[in-house]
C-alpha cells in the first residue's frame, strides 16, 4: 500500500526533522521500489485492466463491446431469436475462425479435447474391476480425477453408482456389447449410468465412446423412473461440445440418451441458455427405455446421427398411457438434425413437439429416418396449442421431413387405442415434407382411421413426392382436418396412393386452401379418391382409379377428378392481369385487366377491361365494360363498351371503344332485343304471327281460317271478318309467354311495366314488379304446349286450306274455315295452289298474301 503522503518535517534543523526526513526518503524508496513491482506485474498479466477501466472514443470499452455485441446478435437472430442466420454464425469458433460446415467445428472442437488431454489412463489401473464383481466407482473417479483426460476401459462389465464426466473427458471403451457399465444394486433410482459433472454451471467438450449403459432397473427388487431429469442412461446436462459415439443405452428408467438443460422446467425468454450446444449422437442404440430413447430439452445445434431406438418398456408412465417414443425433440430444443435413425416398436417413432406451457421444438430436419411398427411413425404437436379454444402457438415452426419411410404402423399396448398413422401434423406451420413413404400391411385391420392427418391449426404444409400404398382397411389415406380448428395452406404435389384406402384425399369443412396436383390415387374398391364439402381445392392433373367416384366435391359426383383452379386465372394470354381470385383470363393479347369479382374473359385482342360483377368479354377486339354494373358482357365485337347490367352487347366500329358502336344489345332483365340492322329469317318462315286462344279450348288444325269472338278465335264462316290463319310459318310471333305466366309481372293501364327499387350486391337496381298473385311454385306450361293457344299468321305469305272454287288470284271468303271463291271484298290474294283440291280429303292447299289492307 503507498506510504504517501509523506510526514512534515518540521521547519527547525533539529533531530525531529532529520528523522522525519529519513523517514520520508526510506518511504519514497519503497513506493517507487512497490510501483516498479505492479507495472513489471501489469505488464506480465493476462488480464491487466477490465474493459470498464478503458477508454474508447468517449465511452468505455465494455460499452462499446456490448454495444457491438448486441449489434451482431441482432443481426444474427433477427430480433426475435428464429432466423437460421444463427446457423450460420455457429460456424464461427471462439477464435473468429469461419468454418465451411458446422460439423468440421464440431471435429475441430473433438480434436481440441484431444490436445488439451493430459493424460491417457485406463481405469483398470486405479483398481476398477471389468469382471462385473466389484464396485468400480471410485476407481472411475481417480481415474478421471478433474478431467482433461483419456480413460480407456477394457472388455468387461464395470459395476458402478454412476459415473461422473468433467469438462474435456474422453471415456472410451471397447465396443458395445464389448464393455459394459453396469449399475450397482445399491444405486438409487434417481441415479445416471453416466453423466456430466456440473449440472448447474455445465460442462464442455466431453466424449463417451464404445460401450453399454445398462440402468440395471431389475436391482433393489425393481424401480423406475424418480421424475425430472433423472434415471437415464446417457444425460448431458448444461453441455458444450459433447460426442457419444457408439453407445448403447438399454433399460434405463427414464431415457437412453437425453441432451437437456439442468431441468425440465424452464421459464426463461432465453429459453435455451442452460441447455446443451453441439452434441452429437452418433451409432447409439437404446431399447427398454421408461420412456423415450433419445430425448432432447431447451438445447440446440443438435445432431442425431445412425442411430437405433427400439421397444421400450414404457414404464415411467401409467400402464397402457406410456408416451415412449424413439426420438423426442421435446420442449425448447432449436436446430435439430436426425439423419439416417432407426425406431421400432415406440408409440412415437419421431416425435417433435412441446407442452403447453414451453416453446415448441423448431428448426428441426429429419432425413433418411425408417419407422417400422411404431403406433405413429412421426408426430408434429404443440399440446394446449389445438383446440378453437387455445391460443395460437407462436413457436410450432419449421421442420422438414426428407426421404423418410413410415412402414406398417400399428396398435399397441404401450398407449392402448391410440391409432396409427404415418404422419400427423398439428399446430405446426411451415412444415416441409419430401419423398416421404408410407408402407401399409393390406391384411391389417387399421380399424377406418385416417393413415396421415394435418389437424388441429397446422399451417403451410408442403408435402412433395408422396408414395403410400397397403392401408386398404383404413379411413383415408390423407386427411386434412376442417371445423373450428381446420388446417389449412396445404400443397401436396407429385404423389401416389395404391392400393389403399376407400378414400384417397379427404378434405374438410371450412379448408378452402389446398392444393392436390400431378397425383395419382388407387383403391381395390373405395367410395371416393377426392373428397371435399366444397369446391374451394386446387386441382390440377390428379387421377382415381378403382373408386365408386373418382372426386366428390360440393356434394357433386364425378366419374374423373375435375381440374378446379382458382385465384385470379390466367392462361394461354401473353399479357394480363386477373385482380381478384374469382377473376380469369384465358387466350388473349394486348392490355388485359378483369378488374371486378367473377369476371372473365377470354379469345380477345387489342386489349380488354372488365369492372363490377359477373361481367366478361368474349372474342372480341379492344372491347370493354365499365362501371359497377353486374352481369354485363361484350361478345364478338370491335371497339366496344358496355355499361348496362344484365346486358350483352355486340358491335362493331372503329376509332375508341364506345357504345354508340353498339350494333345489338339484348337486355335480359326487360327482355328486350334492339338492333341497328335487320332481323332476317333464314328458313321457309314467311309470315308474322301471334297467339290467340280457342273459345271452346280446343286445339284448330293448322291452315284453317278463323275470326274473333270477343278476345278468342273460333273457324271462320261466311259473312265473319276473317282475322287470319292456322300458321305453323311464322318468323316473328308474338304473345308466346314462353318462360313464364304473362300476367307475372305488374303493367299499367297502358300495358307499361311496372317497376320497383332493390339492392343487389350492396346496389341499388331497378327491376320488374312482381305481381303477388304469381305462384312460382306452380309448374308452367308455355302457350306453344298447349293445345287451345294458336299462333295465326296475320300479315305475309300464307297456307290456307281451299275449296274447289279457289283459282290462282282470287280472295276469299270461309266456309267452316275453309277458304272458298270471295265474289268481293275477300281475304288475301291466292298466289299458288300448293295442293290441288281433293275431294276425299274435303280441302287443297293454297299459298296466299295477306297484306294490311286486308
Amino acid at each position: 500500500m503507498p506510504k504517501y503522503p509523506y510526514r512534515k518535517a518540521g521547519s527547525g534543523w533539529d533531530r525531529v526533522f532529520r528523522n522525519n526526513h529519513n523517514q520520508n526518503l526510506d518511504d519514497i524508496a519503497d513506493d517507487i521500489k512497490g510501483s516498479y513491482n505492479e507495472i513489471t506485474t501489469h505488464k506480465n498479466a493476462e488480464t491487466a485492466h477490465t474493459s470498464d477501466q478503458i477508454d474508447h472514443g468517449g465511452f468505455s470499452l465494455r460499452t462499446y463491446v456490448d454495444s457491438l455485441y448486441n449489434r451482431m446478435k441482432n443481426l444474427i437472430l433477427n430480433a426475435d431469436g428464429t432466423n437460421v442466420k444463427e446457423v450460420v454464425d455457429s460456424r464461427v469458433g471462439t477464435d473468429g475462425e469461419v468454418f465451411p460446415l458446422l460439423k468440421e467445428r464440431l471435429d475441430r472442437e473433438y480434436l481440441k479435447l484431444l490436445q488439451k488431454i493430459k493424460r491417457t489412463v485406463n481405469v483398470d489401473d486405479f483398481g476398477a474391476d471389468p469382471t462385473g464383481v466389484n464396485d468400480s466407482t471410485e476407481a472411475f473417479q481417480r481415474a478421471i480425477g478433474t478431467g482433461k483426460v483419456r480413460v480407456n476401459l477394457s472388455a468387461g462389465t464395470y459395476i458402478v453408482k454412476g459415473v461422473k464426466l468433467p469438462s474435456w473427458t474422453y471415456m472410451v471403451g471397447q465396443g458395445i456389447g464389448v464393455t459394459t457399465l453396469k449399475l450397482h444394486e445399491d444405486t438409487p433410482a434417481s441415479e445416471w449410468v453416466v453423466t456430466n459433472a456440473d449440472h448447474d454451471g455445465g460442462n464442455r467438450n466431453i466424449t463417451v465412446e464404445g460401450m453399454t449403459l445398462d440402468w440395471n432397473p431389475e436391482r433393489q427388487g425393481g424401480l423406475g423412473a424418480t421424475g425430472g431429469l433423472h434415471s437415464s442412461g446417457l444425460t448431458l446436462a448444461q453441455v458444450k461440445f459433447g460426442i457419444v459415439r457408439e453407445v448403447e443405452s438399454i433399460n434405463p428408467g427414464l431415457h437412453s440418451f437425453d441432451a437437456s438443460a439442468p431441468t425440465y422446467d424452464i421459464s426463461a425468454t432465453d429459453y435455451t441458455q442452460q441447455g446443451c450446444r453441439y452434441i452429437w449422437f452418433d451409432r447409439c442404440v437404446g431399447s427398454g427405455y421408461g420412456d423415450d430413447g433419445i430425448s432432447t430439452h431447451y438445447s440446440e445445434y443438435i445432431f442425431i446421427t445412425n442411430c437405433v431406438m427400439t421397444n421400450p418398456r414404457g414404464t415411467a408412465h401409467e400402464d397402457g398411457r406410456a408416451n415412449s417414443n424413439g426420438i423426442e425433440i421435446d420442449d425448447g430444443s432449436k436446430n435439430v438434425w436426425v439423419i439416417d435413425c432407426y425406431t421400432e416398436g415406440n408409440v412415437r417413432g419421431v416425435e417433435v413437439k412441446a407442452h403447453a406451457a414451453w416453446p415448441a421444438s423448431q428448426n428441426v430436419h429429419i432425413r433418411g429416418h425408417e419407422s417400422y411398427r411404431d403406433i405413429r411413425a412421426y408426430d408434429l404437436r404443440h399440446i394446449g396449442h389445438h383446440l378453437a379454444s387455445e391460443p395460437w402457438s407462436e413457436t410450432a415452426r419449421d421442420v422438414t421431413l426428407i426421404d423418410c419411410t413410415a412402414r406398417e404402423p400399428i396398435y399397441n399396448d404401450l398407449y392402448a387405442g391410440l391409432a396409427p398413422k404415418a404422419l400427423v401434423i398439428s399446430a405446426y406451420q411451415r412444415v416441409l415434407v419430401s419423398d416421404f413413404r408410407a408402407i401399409g400391411d393390406p391384411t391389417y385391420d387399421y380399424k377406418g382411421t385416417d393413415i396421415i392427418a394435418f389437424q388441429y391449426k397446422s399451417r403451410k404444409i408442403n408435402v412433395n413426392g408422396l408414395q403410400m400404398y397397403g392401408f386398404a382397411t383404413a379411413g383415408s389415406d390423407v386427411h386434412i382436418y376442417g371445423g373450428d380448428q381446420r388446417t389449412d395452406d396445404v400443397y401436396i404435389s407429385n404423389f401416389t396412393i395404391h392400393d389403399s384406402a376407400p378414400v384417397g384425399i379427404g378434405i374438410g369443412g371450412g379448408v378452402y386452401y389446398v392444393t392436390l396436383s400431378n397425383g395419382i390415387v388407387h383403391t381395390r374398391g373405395g367410395t371416393a379418391g377426392i373428397t371435399s364439402p366444397n369446391n374451394q381445392a386446387t386441382i390440377i392433373a390428379v387421377r382415381a382409379v378403382g373408386y365408386t367416384d373418382a372426386a366428390v366435391l360440393a356434394g357433386q359426383k364425378y366419374k374423373v377428378v375435375p381440374n378446379n383452379l382458382k385465384g385470379g386465372f390466367r392462361a394461354a394470354a401473353s399479357s394480363g392481369s386477373p385482380l381478384t381470385d374469382t377473376s380469369a383470363i384465358i387466350a388473349g393479347s394486348g392490355t388485359i385487366i378483369a378488374k371486378g369479382e367473377r369476371n372473365f374473359i377470354a379469345g380477345v385482342a387489342g386489349g380488354a377491361t372488365t369492372e363490377g360483377s359477373r361481367n366478361g368479354v368474349l372474342y372480341s377486339w379492344n372491347s370493354h365494360t365499365k362501371g359497377e354494373s353486374g352481369s354485363s358482357a361484350v361478345i364478338a365485337s370491335k371497339n366496344v363498351v358496355n355499361t348496362k347490367e344484365y346486358t350483352v352487347a355486340l358491335g362493331h366500329g372503329d376509332g375508341d371503344p364506345s357504345e354508340a358502336n353498339k350494333k345489338i344489345e339484348i337486355d335480359a332483365m326487360g327482355g328486350r332485343v334492339r338492333a341497328t340492322g335487320a332481323i332476317e329469317s333464314a328458313s321457309n318462315l314467311q309470315d308474322f304471327g301471334e297467339y290467340f286462344e280457342s273459345i271452346d279450348g280446343q286445339k284448330i288444325d293448322a291452315s284453317y281460317l278463323v275470326t274473333l269472338e270477343g278476345d278468342k278465335i273460333r273457324k271462320a264462316n261466311a259473312g265473319d271478318k276473317i282475322l287470319g290463319v292456322v300458321s305453323k310459318t311464322a318468323g316473328l310471333v308474338l304473345g308466346g309467354a314462353a318462360f313464364y305466366w304473362n300476367d307475372r309481372y305488374l303493367r299499367d293501364e297502358f300495358g307499361e311495366l311496372i317497376y320497383r327499387e332493390i339492392y343487389e350486391d350492396g346496389r341499388l337496381v331497378t327491376v320488374p314488379a312482381e305481381n303477388p298473385d304469381y305462384d312460382p311454385t306452380v309448374e308452367y306450361t308455355p302457350r306453344e304446349g298447349r293445345d287451345e293457344w294458336h299462333v295465326i299468321g296475320l300479315i305475309g305469305q300464307v297456307l290456307v286450306r281451299i275449296d274447289s272454287t279457289v283459282a290462282v288470284g282470287d280472295s276469299v271468303t270461309a266456309i267452316d274455315g275453309i277458304a272458298t271463291k270471295a265474289e268481293s271484298d275477300g281475304y288475301g290474294t291466292v298466289m299458288k295452289i300448293k295442293t290441288p283440291y281433293d275431294a276425299e280429303k274435303g280441302y287443297g292447299v293454297a299459298q296466299m298474301i295477306v297484306t294490311p289492307q286486308h
